[in-house]
Order: structure tokens, then sequence, then C-alpha cells
């Protein structure tokens, strides 16, 4: 049995984002928390490193840009840092070009070569011949390298579901709230689990045979599958590997993503990191940079998880770890990995701020 400190009356098993924002909301309601990360440090896969060198802000989990409409979840994480108002925008290389990400006029003059007014996009992109085209050059070859599927295996129709803008807006995100915070993401998770209610302890794991020892509700954010010892079958999910080199350059690419849309390149884009943060001014002058290729990998237990494989096979394995997990009534599961679901930051937030605690 695992030693409990007896005054703590939860435990928050993970400390990414779902997990620090379940831990704050407890501890501010009066509990005191035991926060348990297997890691060396709180963060999850947000998590990021300072190169001693450049000063640069490093994401060792890929690129992480927090970004929402929602209200409520902007108003909580700004409690605890400031964003520096970084507006994301990606570059997409095709056929020894470069266009500008997402579908909008942008990309759809240059690469075309057309002058499209925006009341024209609509009936052009309706045009079979021109989403056909648009799929094959930046959505089939980055999408076969993504899921590990071959190019025959993706429906042209996707490019239907992809969103279409009829200006020239080259904004990312459609969101009215972005940024990086200003002093980077680790001193916001420092901030979340700083209160007097909270004990984070890391390099410690929570398993199943933990939760008949601890006096109260368990909030659990790893991997439910992996809970459970995998009794079922391993959830599937698509890994990443990341390739990170520093150059002796000021600036690799001129901004801080650019996608590899062509099955041939082996990665699927390469992050530069010094450009999260423009209003450093000195890191930003340095004749120095840190670059990362980010590269799709199968995935067994083990790997890092990523990206949840959703069809018919794994809602059934799914739903057999829930029914299990239902038999802990003190179990409260979510985040990312517990939910086998692909969240953005703020809807890891808006999800811990909807848990009833």
């Amino acid at each position: 049995m695992n030693d409990i400190n007896q005054t703590d009356d939860v435990l928050v098993a993970g400390a990414g984002i779902w997990g620090c924002t379940i831990a704050r909301r407890l501890a501010e309601a009066g509990h005191r928390v035991a926060v348990w990360e297997k890691r060396g440090a709180p963060g999850g896969n947000v998590r990021c490193e300072t190169d001693s060198e450049t000063g640069i802000e490093v994401h060792a989990y890929g690129s992480h840009i927090f970004h929402t409409h929602d209200r409520e979840a902007w108003n909580f994480v700004r409690r605890f840092t400031e964003f520096n108002g970084y507006q994301h925008k990606v570059l997409a290389r095709h056929g020894g070009k470069t266009y500008h990400l997402p579908l909008g006029l942008a990309m759809i003059n240059k690469f075309f070569g057309v002058e499209l007014e925006p009341g024209e996009v609509a009936a052009f992109m309706s045009d079979e011949k021109h989403s056909s085209a648009i799929f094959d050059a930046f959505f089939r070859g980055y999408t076969s390298k993504q899921w590990g599927r071959p190019p025959e295996d993706i429906d042209p129709a996707i490019i239907k579901r992809v969103p279409v803008r009829s200006n020239y807006d080259t904004n990312y995100f459609n969101d009215y709230w972005q940024g990086i915070p200003s002093d980077g993401y680790n001193a916001l998770f420092g901030r979340l689990l700083d209160h007097p209610y909270i004990t984070l302890e890391t390099g410690r794991e929570f398993s199943i045979d933990d939760i008949g020892s601890f006096p109260g509700k368990v909030y659990y954010s790893g991997p439910i599958d992996a809970l459970f010892g995998y009794r079922f079958g391993a959830l599937p999910w698509r890994s990443l590997r990341f390739e990170t080199e520093r150059l002796d350059i000021a600036d690799f690419q001129g901004t801080s993503v650019v996608n590899y849309t062509e099955a041939e390149v082996p990665y699927t884009r390469i992050h530069e990191f010094k450009h999260y943060h423009p209003e450093l001014k000195d890191v930003m002058a340095r004749p120095k940079t840190i670059i990362c290729r980010e590269y799709p990998a199968e995935w067994k237990p083990g790997d890092e998880p990523y990206y949840p494989v959703n069809n018919r096979e794994s809602a059934e394995l799914l739903e057999k770890y829930r029914e299990e997990a239902a038999k802990h009534p003190n179990l409260i599961i979510g985040g990312r990995l517990g939910q086998y679901r692909y969240y953005d930051m703020d809807q890891a937030v808006s999800a811990a701020l909807k848990v009833e605690i």
C-alpha cells in the first residue's frame, strides 16, 4: 500500500493542463490536494525548456499555442499569466513554393495563378477539379503521413470539410483570444499549483491499486487503458518523434511553423520556436535559432500517445474501459488521454472547469 498523507482528501493523478486546472479548483474550494505526476515536472505535453545558450523557449512536445473563443477558459488562465499577443501563422511548402495556410484567397490565388475577388471563392472551390487539386497538393500527402494511411485510403471529399476563407486573413486560428504566456508555459503550471492546499509529487505514477488506499476522490488524466493494465487491449494512437537542432543563423524559416505537404518528405512540419516570442528582442536578434522537425510515428504501449484513432473498433474498446472505470465511484477520468479525445488546451481547461468537485 502506498503511503498517503491523510491531510490530503483528494488526489489528482496527472499534472497536465486538465489536472492542474482541476487541482487549482479543488484547492480554492477548500480541499487539500495531492498531485501525482509520473514525469519529473508538471505541464504534460505543454512542458517547455528554455535553452541556456539562446534563451529560446523550446516546446518539448511540439508547438502549443493557446487560442480560444471560450471566455470562461480565457479568464481562468489569465489569472495565472499574461499572454504576449502572438498571432499564429502557418505556411505550407509544396512543389518548391511556400503558401499561406489556411485555405483562403492568399493560397488559392497563388496556387492557381488567378486573382479572385472575395465573392468568387465559393463558386471557384465548388468546382471538383479545383477542390481536388488543392486536396492533392496540401492535404493528401500530409494526411497520409500524419495517420499512416496510403493516399488511396483518404477520401478526397475531406476537402469539403476544410474551412475555406473568402478573404486574405492568414491568421491560422479564428479564435478571439490567442497567444503564448509571456513568461512561458512552465510558469503557468507553477502558478496553477502554487497554493497552500496543493502538494506536488513528481516521479510518482498512479495505478488502479492505489485507489483503495486513498480516502477521497481521485481525478485521473492518464491513459484510460493503461490504468487498467490494457486488460482489453491497447487503444490505438498515433505518436510523434522530434529532431531538434540548434543552428548558427538568426532566422531559419521566417515563421514558427511550416508544413511539408508532400508524402516524399518524411516529416510533417518544422517548428522554429523563437518566433513565438517576438517581444523578446534580444533573443530574436541573436545569430542562433532552434528548429524541430516533427515526424509522425506508429504507437505502441510505452510510447507517447498524441492523436486518438477514432473508428468503430476503438469506440467499442473505449466503452469497455469506461464500464470498468464506472465500477470505481470515486474515480473521475478526464483530459486528453483519459477521455481518448484530442483536446486543444482551451478545451482541456473548459472541460476541467465543468467537472463537479
